[in-house]
């Protein structure tokens, strides 16, 4: 229900509740206060008269043991005393005890004898001679002591005010004297005469209490429990009626001469003034609460329309930058914290207005900066996409030259076997030489033979030859390849970098393949020279047996050095045997970095297309910031000042 009322209507409420609270919470309290200090008031008065009481019965009690004092102190009443002259001290205190009792009030003067003998009752002279020690223990206490007693006693009579002082003779304690005095029902009649306050004395006799003497009744009218209370020494303030007006009754303990409680004081006061005062305060309470609360609603009234008006004037400017309108700024109107609303709501405004500007200017930028990325990626895209092929291309080439390569590693091997067989044939014609030097008869009849074997060595020079002219062909090829592939190497940039290594050392390998069939082939030019002056030899080997040995020792040297030309041309083809075979190899290697240049350009390629789709959302998002912005309404100057974020944050 509260929620829906407005600010003003909860403050009118609010204060009224708080003006009620603190009226009724002061209202309250003081009457609580007004009542605590009533009763302590008619506690303080009434525990003043139960001590008027007290003081009057110690006065009594004063001259009660005054009057015995002097007696007591009279020499010739000592002497007779002494001598148990009863008569002499009856002539001499009767007429004296007749002045005392009708004009201060005393009831008993009589002489004692240790302990408690009755000498001498001067209120009845006739009645002497009983013990009264079992129930008279004022006297019993003063012969014992040998010192004066005074105060309330209970004797067989009932209650009285006693004064009992010994009596010496020349030093020598021959007894008491003792006077009481009034203390009945007059006693009250009179205190209440004189105070205009009723009170009573109640006497605890057999666990109940007797009146003693009362101006309110033969009866106490305080309950039991609370007489009793009041006996144990804790005094009791209670209120009744009495006669059909308000009383206060205070009760408090009585005690007799030895301290010992014999009985309850209690006095009445008419509380009716007291009342009085008590009403009298509380309608004043409530006149000046009303009045309190009247003032505080007109000033709530007034205090809450004043919040109201300028609360409402803040909620107006903030509804405005709700609805996206920046361009009216929002006024302050005080410096209390109505009116930092306002100033903080205004710098909200201020800021927003400034992060509206510059994210509409900055969004501007992200949709061109968008645009840019999208034509770049779209270029990159392209370049990727050629450089994909050429790579492929470039791979093709590279497995046509790897298989070029395994074929060079084929006719490699094919040399190195001829060049064993060289080798070989070489040995053998050696051999042969020396085999001639022993057996130069056998030479004319085996020269045919030897004619014809000489014509198959020149066949194999030239099969060698021939062989030679291929590895030199493939060699050239090998080294185009390598040129070739250099050149695309350096194309590719960064990655054609370790393919440009292999290419030249594939290069380099072809350099020495050529070389070395260069020697070759120039070794198997002098073999078929040398072959050719053996077929010579051999045909005119019939003109001289003489000149065929020394023929034959120059053919024994010459066939050494062609086993040496042999063993060269052998190694030489088993060093183009394994270049070719590291050739194989590394063109193996370059297809392989190939093909994974090409996965990596794949990849590159559709890193580029997914950055081509960033770009387009980008580009999409900045157009819906842009609608979102737009609806923002701005000034015209801020509209064209851009104000960058940083200095939006310095101002706060």
């Amino acid at each position: 229900m509260l929620s829906r009322l407005n600010i003003a209507a909860k403050f009118m409420i609010a204060m009224s509740l708080a003006i009620v609270v603190v009226v009724v919470g002061l209202s309250v309290s003081n009457l609580r206060t007004m009542d605590n200090v009533i009763f302590q008031a008619e506690r303080a008065e009434l525990d003043g008269h139960v001590s008027a009481i007290s003081n009057s019965i110690a006065k009594e009690s004063r001259l009660a043991e005054a009057l015995s004092t002097v007696v007591a102190s009279i020499p010739l009443v000592q002497e007779r005393f002494a001598e148990g002259d009863r008569a002499f001290l009856s002539d001499q205190f009767v007429p004296v005890f007749k002045v005392i009792s009708d004009h201060f009030g005393a009831r008993q003067f009589q002489f004692h004898t240790p302990p408690a003998t009755s000498f001498l009752r001067l209120h009845k002279p006739q009645k002497f001679g009983d013990d009264l020690s079992s129930f008279r223990h004022t006297v019993t206490n003063t012969n014992a002591t040998q010192k004066s007693t005074l105060g309330l006693e209970v004797g067989v009579a009932g209650l009285g005010v006693r004064g009992v002082v010994p009596v010496f003779n020349k030093g020598a304690h021959i007894g008491s004297v003792e006077f009481g005095m009034s203390f009945g029902q007059q006693f009250f009649d009179d205190f209440k005469a004189r105070n205009g306050i009723d009170a009573g004395l109640y006497i605890l006799r057999d666990g109940e209490f007797k009146t003693f003497g009362s101006t309110m009744g033969d009866k106490p009218v305080t309950d039991k429990a609370v007489l009793l209370k009041a006996l144990e020494g804790e005094p009791q303030l209670q209120y009744a009626t009495l006669n059909g007006i308000p009383t206060t009754f205070y009760s408090n303990t009585v005690k007799d001469y030895s301290g010992k409680p014999i009985g309850v004081l209690e006095v009445a006061m008419d509380r009716t003034k007291y009342i009085s005062l008590l009403t009298e305060a509380r309608n004043s309470a409530i006149v000046i609460g009303l009045i309190a609360l009247g003032a505080g609603l007109v000033l709530a009234v007034f205090t809450a329309r004043h919040f109201s008006k300028r609360i409402y004037s803040v909620m107006q400017g903030v509804n405005q930058v709700a609805t996206g309108d920046l361009a009216e700024a929002i006024q302050s109107n005080g410096a209390d914290e109505i009116g930092s609303l306002a100033d903080a709501a205004e710098k909200m405004r201020t800021q927003l207005h400034s992060i509206v500007t510059d994210v509409k200017q900055q969004s501007k930028g992200v949709n061109e900066a968008a645009q840019e990325i999208s034509k770049a990626v779209r270029g990159q895209a392209a370049a990727s996409s050629q450089m994909s092929a050429s790579v492929t291309e470039i791979t093709s080439t590279m497995e046509e030259f790897s298989a070029s390569s395994n074929q060079i590693a084929d006719h490699s091997k094919m040399v190195v076997d001829v060049a064993n067989e060289t080798l070989a044939s070489s040995k053998d014609g050696s051999q042969a030489m020396a085999n001639l030097n022993r057996k130069m008869i056998e030479i004319q009849e085996e020269n045919q033979e030897s004619l014809k074997e000489i014509f198959e060595l020149g066949n194999k020079s030239k099969e060698i030859s021939k062989v030679m002219e291929i590895i030199n062909s493939v060699a050239d090829q090998t080294k185009l390849i390598a040129f070739n592939a250099a050149l695309e190497a350096a194309s590719a940039g960064e990655s054609g970098r370790r393919f440009s290594v292999v290419a030249a050392e594939i290069r380099r390998l072809a350099d020495s393949v050529t070389d070395s069939t260069s020697e070759i082939e120039a070794n198997i030019s002098q073999i078929q020279d040398s072959i050719s002056r053996l077929v010579i030899t051999s045909e005119n080997g019939a003109v001289g047996i003489e000149d065929g040995m020394h023929a034959t020792s120059d053919t024994a040297k010459r066939l050494s050095m062609l086993v040496e030309a042999a063993e060269r041309t052998s190694n030489t083809a088993q060093q183009i045997s394994l270049s070719t075979q590291q050739q194989k190899t590394a063109s193996e290697q370059v297809v392989i970095a190939l093909r994974e240049i090409v996965t990596a350009s794949n990849h590159t390629a559709e890193s580029i297309e997914r950055v081509s789709d960033i770009s387009r959302d980008m580009t999409q998002r900045s157009a819906q910031l842009d609608t979102i912005v737009d609806r923002f309404k701005l000034s015209k100057q801020a509209a064209t000042t851009p104000i960058a974020i940083d200095d939006i944050e310095q101002d706060s």
